[in-house]
Formats: structure tokens, sequence, C-alpha cells
């Protein structure tokens, strides 16, 4: 090949590559300059901790009681380039640690989305490049309060305490409680304008309850990324 001929190639090739990136220079940069959304799992303040919830009557405002209560949450961050718009986090299956040791779906289960802490919105408006939201995961509620929250459920000793999962509705087959046992939660985090990334969350519940903390934390829930 003479030079003549080579420059001829290369003056094609680099026209070629100029009309590719003319072409599709905007969804080049889509794939650059995107969100990315990070789960992140902790058994700690500020993400799971103590509190008490105030129940009062919607007309007159007045409190009707107060109900100790332990939150699970996860923090989801954008430590993408760009905004994540409509942001939500899927619970697209549970399963539950059987005596074989092997965790199993649970079929009755309806996958739906959490909901996002102090909101309860299911979806996040959006979430700026390295900022981040908690999302709850689920809450339970002193022993002596449960039957009053509709925490109840058949096959559950009196004193034991039962999970809440933080669910964008609660199904009337009430699968959204869960009784003592070992979880886990196969999660999708995403958004409008990015792929979902996955995550795992396993979930303890031993249905002990503890008014402090440190020790609920330690022999009453667990919660770590799997």
């Amino acid at each position: 090949m003479t030079s003549a001929e080579v420059a001829a190639w290369t003056a094609a090739i680099a026209t070629l590559l100029a009309v590719i990136v003319a072409l599709f220079k905007e969804d080049l940069a889509a794939l650059w300059r995107r969100p990315r959304l990070t789960a992140r799992i902790r058994l700690s303040p500020p993400d799971c901790h103590r509190t008490d919830v105030t129940v009062t009557n919607p007309q007159t405002g007045a409190v009707i009681n107060t109900r100790p209560c332990y939150y699970l949450r996860i923090w989801i961050e954008n430590v993408g380039k760009v905004r994540g718009e409509q942001v939500q986090v899927f619970v697209r299956r549970l399963l539950r640690k059987h005596a074989d040791a092997l965790f199993k779906e649970e079929p009755q289960f309806l996958p739906m989305n959490l909901k996002w802490s102090h909101t309860g919105d299911v979806f996040a408006k959006g979430i700026s490049p390295k900022m981040g939201q908690f999302c709850d995961v689920g809450h339970i509620v002193h022993p002596s309060k449960t039957a009053v929250a509709g925490h109840s459920l058949p096959g559950v000793q009196l004193g034991k305490v039962t999970m809440c999962l933080d669910l964008e509705v609660a199904p009337n087959t009430k699968t959204h409680l869960l009784p003592p046992g070992i979880y886990r939660l196969e999660l999708l985090v995403g958004a409008a304008n990015c792929n979902p990334s996955s995550k795992t969350a396993e979930l303890t519940i031993t249905g002990e309850w503890f008014d402090d903390q440190t020790k609920m934390f330690s022999e009453g829930l667990g919660l770590r990324e799997v």
C-alpha cells in the first residue's frame, strides 16, 4: 500500500469516527455522565435507632398513645455525576432461613417498593451527586403495643416482637409482617435515568425486645449486607 493510499484510508477512518461522534455524542455523554446509586446497610445510628412514635387523633390532634419503636433504615447515596430522578428501592424477593440452613423464597410475599424515611414517599423526586437519603426497611414496636399497632400474627408467642416491613402498601394478607426468624431481602435500587443495582440485606429477628439500644442491636435484631 502506497503512502497516498494510507493517507486516504486514514482520512476516511477519521471522517467516519467524526460522523459517529457527531451522531452519538449525546448517548456517549449519557453513558459517562449518569447517576450511580449505592446502598449502605449497617445496624447503628443514625441508620437504625430507637425512637417513640406518637399516635394522635386526626380530628382533634389529641395524643392517643406513644409506642416505643425501633426503625431499621438503609442509606441510599448518589456517587455518580448527575442527579438521579425518581429514585426507588424495590424489594424483589423475600427469603427465609429454614432448618436445613438454606434460604428459600417466601412465595406469598408481594414484591413492591419500600418507602422513603420521613416523607413516606414511594419515589424520591431526585438525589443529587454526593447526596443521599434514608429509606425505611422496617420497624418493630414494643410487644405491649403489637396488637394496637396491627402487627399481631397467629403463632407468634405473646411478648415477642414482629417486624413490619415499610412497603408502599400493607397487604391484607399481612405478608409485610415478619415473625421471628432470619430473612434475606433482595433489593433493587434504581432511578428513571439509570439502571438498577442489586443489594441483599440479611435481617435477623430474635423476637426479643430490649429498651437498651445497644443490647437490642446485639441480641434482639440483626441487619447486614450479604
